[in-house]
């Protein structure tokens, strides 16, 4: 038996059989690997028309000094049965038409770096690109790098299989994502990462579930979606949102970093268990809506700097401490920065506290404080929450960004360490 033990150390993946080797094969992905792999033996040769995926580098072709389309062209329509096609190098229209239409009963994961927003031709050929699309009707997840649709949507039929669409670094007009999402009805996955030129917006998608809008410009896109099974949501970039009728949301961020958020309209939100609020300036009313609909929240982060109706930027309305807790009962996190902190930490926050209040569940919290002004109702307020979470394991508070240096915050400083000094879970930051 000694005598007829392989050398696996020697023979490698060739003592396995046939069949094996041909499946260990196929999920060889790079390019650069399939092309190695092919000058093996004519045996593997054969295996590398069989790979399920390919995957082209930016630099593909610039050591031999060869036209990256040539490479792709010669590697793709050796094929079989290609199921996932990325190419990040650069490529002609005509390239791509051969390409989708050599694998468009198989292909099923498609991701493209168009990589045209440099281009000044009004998107002429972002357009012929994605014209070539139509023909992979089998595509389940398409990926789009680079797009410029400044004039019309893409000519596309249906893509019924189409389940996840994410287009990163775009420039569209409002009437070509209409007719990309027309083209795209049963989308359970929307992704638009810095995109700009979208100023409204009516996504209405029945199987959507996870959605993320990442807006460029002013920060004043109208955004309105209907979709009944949408959980997860985030939008950064809209100053009206509304989300119509029922839905399933567990996840929603808001964020608007270059304009204001005017308006918050998103229903009822019985199953929300995680809310973000951030920038610079908010409606208060947009504020305040959200909050009193999610009575269920696990957790909650507001990051907004000033809020006021109308251009002034003013400080929020104060923020009964007692109540605030009361209406979300279930929170485990809790995250509070600059004037919103000041505005739960205010004169008349703590007059409803009594030994019986408590905030059951909470385990960790974040507060920024920039100023040490009403410093007393703000240490107040941070004792009052540490004492009222018994199941509180650590409180990070960041007074590294004060904006006031004069002997006030060194004393209010002081105190806050005192604080840490009482309790050993107090992380000062």
């Amino acid at each position: 038996m000694a005598d007829e033990k392989m050398d696996y150390s020697t023979e490698g993946i060739e003592v396995l059989p046939d069949a094996i080797q041909c499946h260990i094969l196929g999920f060889v992905k790079n390019a650069r690997d399939v092309a190695s792999c092919s000058c093996v033996s004519k045996k593997w040769k054969e295996a590398m028309t069989h790979v399920k995926g390919l995957y082209f580098a930016r630099n593909v072709g610039d050591e031999q000094g060869i036209l990256p389309d040539l490479i792709v062209s010669r590697m793709v329509l050796s094929t079989t049965c290609l199921e996932e096609l990325i190419v990040y190098c650069p490529f002609s229209n005509v390239s791509l038409h051969a390409w989708l239409k050599h694998t468009k009963r198989t292909l099923k994961i498609l991701e493209l770096r168009v990589d045209d927003l440099g281009d000044k031709r009004m998107g002429n050929s972002s357009m012929n690109k994605l014209d070539c699309l139509a023909v992979s009707t089998q595509l389940q997840t398409l990926r789009l790098w680079g797009v410029l649709l400044t004039n019309t949507p893409p000519e596309w039929r249906l893509f019924n299989n189409l389940h996840t669409l994410e287009i990163v670094g775009a420039r569209l007009r409002d009437s070509a994502l209409c007719g990309i999402l027309h083209a795209c009805p049963y989308l359970t996955n929307l992704t638009l990462l810095g995109c700009e030129g979208i100023r409204v917006a009516c996504i209405e998608l029945e199987r959507l579930t996870n959605c993320r809008l990442d807006l460029y410009g002013a920060g004043d896109s109208i955004i309105s979606i209907i979709a009944p099974k949408l959980q997860f949501f985030e939008v950064q970039g809209a100053s009206w949102l509304r989300i119509k009728g029922n839905h399933q949301l567990s996840h929603l961020s808001v964020a608007n970093n270059s304009g204001k958020v005017k308006k918050l309209d998103v229903g009822k939100l019985p199953r929300l268990q995680s809310l973000s609020l951030r920038g610079v300036h908010w409606h208060w009313e947009a504020i305040n809506s959200v909050l009193q609909s999610a009575t269920e929240l696990k957790e909650l982060s507001m990051r907004v700097e000033f809020c006021g109706d109308a251009d002034k930027l003013e400080p929020f309305p104060e923020i009964d401490f007692v109540d605030f807790f009361n209406s979300h009962p279930k929170l485990r996190s809790f995250e509070a920065q600059g004037a919103m902190f000041a505005a739960v930490a205010n004169r008349n926050s703590l007059k409803q506290l009594t030994p019986a209040f408590a905030i059951p569940c909470l385990e960790e919290a974040w507060v920024t404080i920039r100023s040490p002004l009403n410093a007393d109702h703000k240490l107040a307020s941070l004792e009052a929450l540490v004492r009222c979470s018994p199941r509180l394991r650590r409180l990070h508070i960041r007074l590294s960004q004060m904006k006031n240096c004069e002997p006030v915050a060194d004393e209010f400083f002081f105190r806050v360490l005192g604080l840490k000094f009482r309790y050993e879970f107090i992380k000062i930051e």
